[in-house]
């Protein structure tokens, strides 16, 4: 089975990732090489899950604003 990108990966799944990550990172018993590059695949999933709860944070605001407005003009009809 091939390995899934970073992009193909859910939000849940690229947070477990950086678990194990941590977890891996934490124990220090990888060769430095093999920890750098774990770090980097941290470091760009860390960046890519940041964006993607800024992304629904922005989503759920819109969401909010255009409920409240839907709600404010059916009440001025009233």
């Amino acid at each position: 089975m091939a390995k899934k990108t970073t992009e193909q990966r859910s939000i849940e799944e690229q947070l477990k990732r950086l678990e194990e990550i941590g977890d891996l990172l934490d124990r220090g018993t990888l060769p430095l090489e093999e920890q750098l590059a774990i770090y980097e695949e941290g470091v760009v999933l860390a960046r890519q899950c940041r964006e993607y709860i800024e992304g629904a944070q922005a989503r759920i605001i819109t969401l909010s604003q255009d409920l409240r407005a839907s709600e404010d003009a059916s009440s001025t009809r009233e």
